[in-house]
């Protein structure tokens, strides 16, 4: 069975302020991280569930709220579905661990290292890493697919060949899901996101200032009031990405794929664009230079 994504009817709603939540669409559905805010009051966790991790390493489904693990060895823990909201976790080392599904809002994960994790959404629910620490953290090759990072803080992360793509999950009715990656207001100053797969990532109002983005994949990721100031684009696929309100200047984007993209009101002052591919380009309201004239239209 092929899974049909409606991209363009799906962004629509979305910036309009709807969003679009486990709608079936005949034979298949999209959902845009169905999940629901929730406080962070002090809590406490399930001493019962402590105790298990603690001693089996692994604990999927446990109730760790507020939980402080600090500095400890976890590679390879069994933590799926776990609800860790507003747990300590700096310095941990969660290498090889599968936290799909994990409900990660609040926590801080400063300095941890979470190289080749799991933390792809599942059919239960996305992986809630909404305004999450994860200053310094290492999250080489792990998997994010269709997480939720709104507001997280990733200054100065290492994200290589880190997976940011679309997540599809099918339900026991043979109904695929798609959920999207979420990464609104998040903070990646800085960090290193080299080759990193984020395809139809939605990133409206997101820091990259700064951030290696060398061979990244963006193809037809949205970009809003996105902020990829001094950032390093060299070799990055941004093929029919659209890009509205977005800061490039002093960006590097030589030898970048460029083609079909769609900017509005971008600024490329002190941008280098040497050698890269804007071919079918379309550039609205903006100020380039003589050389891209042919490509300025907001048709």
């Amino acid at each position: 069975m092929q899974t049909v994504l409606i991209w363009v009817d799906y962004m629509k709603q979305l910036n309009k302020g709807s969003l679009v939540i486990g709608t079936a669409l005949a034979s298949f559905s999209i959902a845009f991280l169905p999940l629901s805010a929730a406080s962070n009051s002090a809590q406490t966790p399930n001493p019962e569930h402590l105790q298990q991790l603690q001693a089996t390493n692994s604990c999927d489904g446990c109730d760790l709220r507020g939980a402080n693990l600090q500095d400890q060895n976890l590679k390879g823990a069994s933590l799926q579905g776990a609800n860790l909201q507003g747990a300590n976790l700096q310095g941990v080392n969660l290498d090889d661990a599968n936290l799909e599904s994990a409900n990660l809002k609040y926590a801080n994960l400063s300095k941890a290292t979470l190289r080749r994790a799991s933390l792809t959404t599942t059919l239960k629910q996305a992986t809630n890493l909404q305004d999450a620490n994860l200053t310094q953290a290492t999250l080489v090759k792990t998997k994010l697919k269709g997480a939720d990072l709104r507001r997280a803080n990733l200054f100065e992360a290492t994200l290589e060949d880190a997976d940011f793509s679309v997540a599809v999950v099918e339900t026991t009715q043979g109904i695929r899901r798609v959920y999207f990656s979420d990464l609104r207001e998040a903070n990646f100053n800085k960090s290193n996101l080299k080759n990193a797969t984020l395809n139809q990532v939605y990133l409206s109002n997101a820091n990259l200032s700064e951030a290696n983005l060398k061979g990244a994949k963006l193809k037809q990721a949205q970009l809003k009031y996105t902020n990829l100031n001094g950032a390093k684009l060299n070799n990055a696929d941004l093929r029919k990405a659209s890009l509205e309100s977005v800061n490039l200047s002093e960006a590097d984007l030589s030898s970048a794929h460029l083609g079909k993209i769609a900017m509005k009101d971008v600024n490329l002052r002190g941008a280098n664009l040497s050698n890269a591919d804007l071919s079918g380009a379309k550039l609205c309201q903006m100020d380039i230079p003589a050389s891209l004239q042919a490509l300025a239209t907001c048709k």
